[in-house]
């Protein structure tokens, strides 16, 4: 009916990996390789994709949406630490802290990057750059 009063669900779906039939965001493909490499898995991780498909499965989307980075970053700390959490090592808060965290950084790292593109990429504000030449930060 055009209303823009639409429930968002945080890890699933993202503005630029959309319109395929099955959407993927790059960064939770990077991710997952990394733990089938390691022979690794994660519950949470599974979840999301699991959700995702389940979503497209009950008719709520029209393709099937991808798990974005934002769900791959939780659930990594999720796996790291579910279980001090459920043994009251760690409290709600502490877990809450530690994501606001780990999505902070990062996307201060990315606002330096930006900033730094436009004195040395040019002043037109058109500083994308192709996939194939980005690079990472560990």
């Amino acid at each position: 009916m055009g209303s823009l009063d639409i429930a968002k669900l945080p890890g699933v779906n993202h503005p630029v990996f959309k319109d395929k039939r099955v959407n993927h965001d790059p960064r939770e493909i990077f991710i997952a390789n990394l733990y089938a490499a390691r022979g690794e898995y994660n519950v949470f991780h599974t979840y999301y994709r699991v959700l995702a498909q389940a979503l497209f499965n009950a008719g709520v989307s029209r393709n099937v949406y991808c798990v974005n980075v934002d769900a791959a970053i939780a659930a990594l700390l999720l796996k790291m630490l579910w279980k001090p959490l459920r043994r009251g090592e760690l409290s709600e808060t502490d877990l809450e802290t530690a994501a606001l965290t780990i999505f902070l950084y990062p996307r201060m790292l990315g606002c330096a990057a930006e900033i730094d593109d436009h004195p040395n990429r040019g002043r037109n504000m058109d500083t994308r750059t192709a996939a194939s030449q980005c690079h990472f930060v560990a």
